[in-house]
């Protein structure tokens, strides 16, 4: 179990912070690589799709979601 006060202090924590830069980069990596070759190939265009929305979850989790 993890409070409320701990996943504050991990989601300030620095490292935790450039993890998350690191994948906003991802992200909007991700997004340019999709808007340049989207319909050349649906199997990447998938891949990316789900690249972009697996890091845009993992990014939107909350305290609640890891309490049981």
């Amino acid at each position: 179990m993890i409070s409320k006060s701990e996943w504050n202090d991990w989601r300030t924590n620095n490292v935790t912070r450039a993890f998350f830069a690191a994948a906003d980069q991802r992200i909007e990596d991700a997004k340019d690589i999709l808007a340049e070759s989207a319909g050349l190939n649906p199997d990447q265009d998938n891949f990316f799709r789900g690249f972009i929305q697996a890091y845009v979850e993992m990014q939107g989790f909350k305290v609640e979601d890891v309490e049981e």
